[in-house]
């Protein structure tokens, strides 16, 4: 009696394992050719999207200027078809402060609420919420800005956040918390300039 199979006896095993696990087999292939195919697809989906969306953001910074409402058309269309993209947001950003620097209140709180409310990148929603109190401010909306000033925002943000914690105390008339905040801004900033904020300390007095 031998201790090896014979070739025969082999391929009667191989057919009997087929048999039972083919059907597993060529649906695990199936399944990872898919899935390779998937992949390839959703990266070159991802690639066109960043593409064309690059494409937008250029018109816009390139008609800001000379043509604010194709500007802003170019903006809708980012946050319409391209809201999960930084060029959204960075659009947005860049149109709100034309509309502010022109007095137009309204449409630039519009324009930064989107961005609040559906960018993807955090850093951007955080920018655009003070901004966007800022303008509520100008608008004499002192409240409706203080109530953006009470969410949590990291360090970085801190000196930014005090000066405008300062500005809307000072609308409120209130001039002893507006002195406390602008000492925190004052205090907080490690890598700007503090003068303009400590001007307006010292236009409160020392109370």
């Amino acid at each position: 009696m031998t201790d090896y199979k014979t070739d025969d006896e082999k391929v009667e095993e191989l057919k009997a394992w087929w048999k039972e696990n083919g059907t597993s087999v060529i649906a695990g292939v199936a399944l990872a050719i898919a899935g390779l195919f998937g992949w390839e697809y959703w990266k070159d989906y991802k690639a066109a999207t960043a593409a064309e969306a690059s494409a937008l953001y250029a018109k816009v910074a390139d008609a800001a200027e000379a043509s604010p409402e194709q500007a802003m058309a170019d903006v809708q269309a980012l946050q319409a078809g391209y809201a999960s993209t930084p060029y959204a947001a960075t659009a947005s950003l860049k149109a709100a402060q034309q509309f502010a620097e022109k007095g137009e209140y309204d449409k630039a709180a519009t324009t930064l609420r989107w961005v609040v409310d559906n960018s993807k990148q955090e850093e951007y929603k955080l920018l655009a919420s003070l901004r966007l109190a800022r303008v509520l401010l100008a608008s004499g909306k002192p409240e409706e800005a203080a109530k953006l000033t009470g969410q949590t925002y990291p360090a970085a943000y801190q000196s930014l956040l005090e000066e405008l914690k300062g500005d809307i105390y000072t609308a409120q008339n209130k001039p002893a918390e507006a002195r406390a905040a602008y000492d925190k801004a004052i205090l907080g900033n490690t890598g700007g300039s503090v003068e303009f904020i400590k001007m307006k300390r010292d236009n409160l007095g020392e109370g």
